[in-house]
């Protein structure tokens, strides 16, 4: 089967199955390019143009789930509904073992197509961690800590290194689109590993 590649307008509008225009998020790097074998699905806005809707009519269990999600949409709420479609997707319980994965897609910038986000091996938890030890942390405004410290994000390479198992925690008010975009960051430095598997958004 052909790999999924679509050309995206500067605009970064994509087109879900109801004909909505969708606004992905953004980023100018590449992490995966195209996924065979896959099956959309939506999280876009719900009638009353704040919290996220799932649509998931198009969702077939033994592929790869994508996840086409409105960029300015909360992304606690969104990664609440994606969190559950995962487990779910992953659960041990289940009689078949799903080897697929999941991932965003997002507007590559640079080169004006839908780029991929992987994210099968990535949990989220909903809690504050007990300390700042070892947490990068993104607060309200968009802004980088480190260890309670600000940091730029061109810095990161620097204050990180000779590091691991560190902690990444996002502010409960950011949108999908700075969530993501962080998580992209982290692969461009290439310093994604140095990271434990779990998200905290608080």
């Amino acid at each position: 089967m052909r790999k999924l590649l679509f050309v995206l307008p500067f605009l970064c509008l994509f087109m879900s199955c109801d004909k909505k225009e969708m606004k992905l998020a953004r980023a100018a790097y590449i992490v995966e390019e195209g996924i065979d074998d896959h099956s959309p699905i939506y999280i876009e806005y719900a009638e009353d143009g704040i919290h996220p809707l799932l649509n998931d009519n198009n969702k077939i269990g033994g592929t790869n789930f994508i996840f086409h999600i409105e960029r300015e949409l909360n992304a606690k709420e969104v990664l609440e509904i994606v969190s559950g479609i995962k487990n779910k997707k992953y659960d041990k319980a289940n009689l078949h073992m799903d080897e697929k994965g999941v991932f965003y897609s997002y507007a590559d910038t640079l080169n004006k197509h839908l780029s991929f986000f992987p994210f099968k091996s990535l949990d989220y938890s909903f809690e504050r961690p007990a300390s700042t030890d070892n947490l990068l942390y993104v607060n309200a405004s968009n802004d980088v800590f480190f260890e309670g410290k600000a940091t730029d994000r061109k810095q990161l390479v620097e204050v990180t290194q000779g590091k691991d198992s560190l902690q990444l925690g996002f502010s409960k008010e950011l949108d999908f689109e700075q969530y993501l975009q962080l998580r992209i960051l982290l692969e461009e430095l290439k310093i994604s590993k140095q990271f434990v598997n779990e998200d905290r958004i608080y």
